[in-house]
């Protein structure tokens, strides 16, 4: 464009020196379409005068303006109160060729608008009317343009430095200065020189019609405002329309909005009902890809015409972030990946994009005291990582930091609540969201466990799901009385629903001594709503020595997680140091003050009832517990859980290992032991309610008892029961024709003294025993114990 502007402008001189004119200039023509560049003729020394000497010439102002006339200034100088120094310089420049003969001009701040009066305007700066304003947007950034409107001689720029060319040729060209009497100076009405910028985008249409005429619209959203200043610059410097940004739409319109579904893509623009529609599903990062579909579509020197064709649209991919295109992770096994996978996350849980893992990568994890956060969908499938135990010591923080921690949207907080009692239905206040409420009593003494591993229980605590008007979900009633709430803590549950999916994580296991320093070092979940599908965890580098673990997924304070088509491996059981007969509890699952978490086709690679394994499940305080379909060594609730179901399963040496109150259902299952509950003595061997049990094979070697127990006289902290009704719906044994329901528990469990010292540990016995569908003819019995269980009612159908 600067190219053809120079040679317009050569060959204007090459005419003015042939020209009679002596001072006034004849515009040409731009060469760029829609470009107009025209002046009208004139000459120094005007009609009435003459060209030699006569200094005081008659001007015909019907056809000039005068800017001087016999030596005097005929005209004000009108520019803004403040130029950049290019532009004051220029116009000085024009003023100092008067100057030098004497000649002064007044100069202005502001035009008087008034028709009358004879002024230079310079720049857009200086008050004019509509009648006398020539902005940028009329010729482009690139263009200029030198007008007489009545008695205004009008120049302008698109920028400063169209401006002080404007200027250079307004003094060069137009009056011709260095070369003219400057004594009599005067302008042709008709001058008209427009240099209009060149476009490359000759035409823009949506749906058929020209933009000319359409808003940009933002709605009501701040964060919009620069989008719509972005692509209206955009399309002035690439199109040269300049539109108008409005909240709402007064006609046809290009529309700005973010939607929660712009596409599987995230990010589309096209024509819809004669609008142009540009939307996109993730506001973090609307700026940046708005940016990369302008520098895409508008920012090419291409001449050509831009049409967005009705129902036609364009999409960008912004849905996904990876760990090697994003944060730059080497994923060859050796080299650290965890700041790249953090740097990821952290990108990804500002925008909502779904982080993706490279396939066929192996990313090293390191060993770091900080944990990864996670708070939208994450794929794993197809890559590898590498949790290295092996030197991680005792002592450091590593070794109690989860590598990766998929967090919770909302913060928690403590809300007043001065009592709670057993069975309550409302909280009494209100809340902004449904929460998983933890309550406690410090007051008050639990679980105060037997046995081995014994200790001085813990405070009276559960959680319980409550709705925003603070009612109680019925699925997580509250199961105690509590004088005083020493704390509550309330965790949202209005998380959006995420998913994480996929991915080989290998564990190559510590070293560190025999003792219960437990190793936290899989992935927490602390979020509510997740869905974790078809992540296998294996473990290798189990040797003679090593240190337990908490669980390669631990599950806590939050409501709703399942764990689908999961593979876990069991951990090596090791003996406590300098005691052979403490076997330490090492697992692989984990959860606690959680609600409603189920596993859905699940398994682990090792064999379920190799006992140089442990159970790869643990639980605490939690409610509604679920395996279904899955292969597991054992499931556990240590500090109970409130109603549990396990079906289409099958169940390896360590059991059903349970305690807790609700009911337990357990159908179309497989148990690979003497039993099909086994109520933790250690706890008190407690379960306040039903058991059903339908359909059950057991690969028993010996007489079975359906339900084992321990009595201990022992304190637990609470009443201890043994199930209120048991309901046997089909059974299949391995061995024998008969079966025990109850335990043989002592005779004197719920004797007033045992051996002359109070009973402890009386039970709550149980009501009834149904039998149904006993299809094999096996003989029933309640128990060995019937002093004991004598009033037990045994109905068989």
């Amino acid at each position: 464009m600067k190219n053809r502007i120079s040679i317009i402008i050569c060959f204007v001189l090459v005419l003015f020196v042939f020209s009679s004119c002596a001072l006034l200039f004849q515009g040409g023509e731009d060469k760029g379409e829609g470009s107009t560049q025209t002046g009208g003729k004139g000459e120094n020394n005007a009609e009435g005068g003459t060209a030699d000497g006569d200094t005081h010439p008659e001007i015909d102002t019907d056809k000039y303006i005068p800017i001087t006339l016999g030596g005097e200034a005929k005209i004000t100088f009108v520019s803004a109160y403040y130029n950049t120094p290019t532009v004051e310089s220029a116009i000085n420049g024009l003023k100092s060729v008067f100057s030098e003969a004497g000649i002064t001009f007044e100069k202005a701040y502001a035009t008087t608008n008034k028709a009358d009066d004879y002024e230079i305007l310079i720049g857009e700066r200086v008050g004019a009317s509509d009648k006398y304003y020539l902005g940028e947007h009329d010729f482009g950034v690139e263009g200029y343009a030198i007008r007489v409107i009545d008695n205004k001689i009008i120049i302008n720029g698109g920028c400063d430095e169209m401006l002080v060319k404007a200027i250079a040729v307004f003094r060069e060209e137009v009056i011709s200065l260095g070369t003219a009497d400057v004594n009599n100076v005067a302008v042709p009405r008709e001058t008209n020189i427009f240099v209009r910028q060149y476009y490359p985008i000759t035409a823009f249409t949506v749906a058929g019609e020209s933009i000319e005429g359409f808003d940009i619209v933002i709605g009501y959203e701040r964060a919009h405002e620069p989008l719509g200043e972005m692509l209206r610059n955009a399309i002035y410097e690439s199109a040269g329309y300049w539109l108008e940004i409005e909240n709402t739409s007064k006609g046809r319109a290009i529309i700005i909005s973010t939607v929660e579904n712009a596409g599987e893509e995230g990010f589309r623009v096209g024509a819809r009902d004669g609008n142009l529609v540009i939307e996109c599903s993730y506001p973090a990062i609307y700026g940046e890809t708005l940016e990369e579909f302008i520098d895409m579509v508008f920012m090419s020197d291409e001449e050509r015409r831009l049409d967005f064709v009705e129902g036609v649209m364009q999409s960008i991919d912004i849905s996904t972030i990876s760990y090697c295109g994003f944060g730059g992770a080497v994923g060859d096994g050796i080299a650290d990946d965890f700041d790249a996978i953090r740097r990821t996350h952290d990108r990804a849980n500002i925008t909502g994009q779904t982080v993706v893992a490279d396939s066929g990568k192996t990313f090293n994890l390191g060993q770091h005291a900080e944990s990864i956060k996670i708070k939208t969908d994450t794929v794993w499938t197809g890559a590898t990582f590498i949790i290295d135990d092996s030197n991680v010591a005792v002592n450091s923080a590593v070794r109690t930091t989860n590598v990766f921690t998929v967090m919770p949207d909302a913060e928690s907080y403590a809300i007043a609540l001065p009592t709670l009692s057993k069975g309550q239905q409302n909280i009494g206040t209100t809340l902004k969201t449904d929460v998983l409420l933890r309550v406690v009593d410090d007051n008050t003494r639990q679980y105060i466990r037997y046995g081995e591993n014994a200790d001085s229980g813990a405070s009276q605590q559960e959680i319980i799901l409550v709705h925003r008007d603070g009612s109680i979900d019925p699925a997580t009633p509250v199961l105690w009385d509590y004088p005083t709430v020493t704390t509550a803590i309330a965790y949202p549950v209005e998380d959006k629903p995420i998913s994480i999916t996929g991915g080989h994580f290998i564990t190559i296991a510590n070293t560190a001594p025999r003792q219960y320093n437990y190793y936290k070092r899989g992935i927490a979940i602390t979020r509510s709503n997740v869905t974790m599908t078809g992540i296998l965890h294996t473990i290798e580098g189990e040797g003679s020595t090593g240190a337990p673990y908490a669980g390669f997924t631990e599950v806590s304070l939050c409501n709703n997680i399942l764990f689908d088509s999961m593979v876990f491996t069991g951990h090596k059981t090791y003996k406590l140091l300098g005691n052979d007969n403490n076997s330490m509890g090492t697992y692989e699952i984990n959860a606690s003050w959680a609600n409603n978490i189920t596993w859905l086709n699940c398994s682990q690679t090792n064999n379920i009832n190799d006992t140089a394994y442990w159970g790869v499940m643990g639980s605490n305080y939690s409610k509604n517990l679920t395996y279904d379909g899955c292969k597991f060594s054992r499931f556990d609730a240590h500090k109970g859980t409130y109603n549990a179901i396990i079906r289409n399963s099958e169940i390896g040496h360590q059991k059903i290992s349970i305690i807790g109150s609700g009911t337990l259902i357990i159908e179309n299952t497989v148990l690979n032991s003497n039993s099909i509950v086994a109520l933790r003595g250690d706890y008190g061997s407690t379960w306040e309610g039903d058991v059903i049990l339908r359909n059950i094979t057991l690969n028993n070697t010996s007489t079975p008892t359906l339900v084992s127990a321990q009595w201990n006289n022992h304190y637990f902290g609470y009443t201890c029961y043994l199930p209120e009704n048991i309901i046997i719906d089909g059974i299949t044994l391995a061995k024998g024709n008969s079966f025990y329901v109850l335990p043989n528990l002592s005779s004197s469990v719920d004797d007033a003294l045992v051996n002359g010292a109070e009973n402890k540990n009386p039970y709550v016995l149980t009501r009834t025993v149904t039998v149904t569908n006993n299809t094999k003819g096996y003989t029933v019995y309640v128990s060995k114990n019937m002093t004991l269980f004598g009033d037990v009612i045994l109905t068989e159908e």
